[in-house]
């Protein structure tokens, strides 16, 4: 099954954006994301693909789903599982778990392609070490932090980190999920700026508050509502050169009954594919926030 609104294999070289799923779930501790991909392509097609609020119709963007990373669920992920893909087009990654952001990130990088790596999620994520595994979903912003430098990365939403991690936090710059409820998304949007350079941005799905993300490994209390979290994107993908995206951590076994939170994700799915067409194609249209 393919994401909603993808073009056919007979069509995949119209493609501008592609969709690629990632089942692995080998860095997790409690195991089932790597079934993500294949609960967010079923929820997609619960979705209507025109988009209300843009009166934009997603099949008309021209993306195909590549599918799914072939892989053993045990394998590490490599960057040579990202290499075999064209560079050329904008991508979003299906997670699985958070841990799969790194070696895109690094193969990305090495490609002169990502520069600044912007990430929404609830937890810092910038452990050291997790259980004697220092490629753990809980280690993966300290690894990207250290391949890109302290100084591009952007952590938005947070609400929760051990303190080792808080006492490193302050050589990043992170925008707290109590802090968009105080100031404002738009407060802290302005805050954030432009960057130079291409952008790579990962959402954590449990960055929403768990009432409406139920299906994650470590729900956190507090969290973001879904509008807070699609007026995050519509502004970063609007003024940032994002040229991949990934949303990870959906775990299907930790739903609801009603699949909420493929649901959501799927959703986000969607608003990242509109919010790249909107910016290739700015001349022709008005973004809107």
């Amino acid at each position: 099954m393919k994401f909603s609104g993808s073009l056919s294999k007979g069509d995949k070289e119209k493609a501008t954006y592609e969709i690629i799923g990632v089942p692995f779930d080998g860095n997790a501790f409690k195991k089932g994301a790597r079934e993500g991909p294949k609960a967010i392509r079923e929820a997609s097609r619960r979705l209507e693909t025109f988009l209300w609020h843009k009166k934009l119709e997603l099949s008309d963007l021209l993306y195909y789903d590549c599918g799914d990373i072939k892989l053993e669920h045990k394998t590490l992920l490599k960057e040579e599982n990202i290499a075999e893909f064209d560079t050329a087009r904008k991508k979003v990654f299906i997670g699985g778990d958070h841990s799969i952001s790194y070696p895109i990130v690094k193969y990305l990088f090495e490609q002169g392609e990502v520069a600044r790596v912007i990430v929404i999620d609830a937890h810092a994520d910038f452990r050291d070490s997790y259980k004697n595994n220092k490629f753990s979903n809980a280690c993966v912003m300290r690894r990207i932090a250290e391949l890109v430098g302290f100084e591009n990365i952007i952590e938005i939403g947070v609400r929760s980190s051990s303190a080792d991690e808080s006492a490193l936090l302050n050589q990043i710059r992170v925008y707290g999920a109590e802090m968009l409820r105080e100031e404002g998304v738009q407060e802290v949007l302005d805050e954030i700026g432009k960057g130079e350079g291409k952008t790579y941005l990962s959402v954590d799905i449990d960055v929403l508050d768990p009432s409406i993300a139920r299906g994650v490994e470590n729900p956190e209390p507090c969290g973001l509502s879904l509008e807070c979290l699609l007026s995050l994107i519509r502004w970063i993908i609007g003024k940032e050169n994002v040229f991949g995206s990934d949303v990870v951590e959906l775990n299907p076994r930790l739903d609801s009954a009603n699949g909420i939170t493929s649901i959501n994700a799927s959703r986000l799915i969607f608003e990242i594919l509109a919010c790249y067409w909107e910016r290739d194609n700015r001349s022709s249209h008005t973004f809107s926030f």
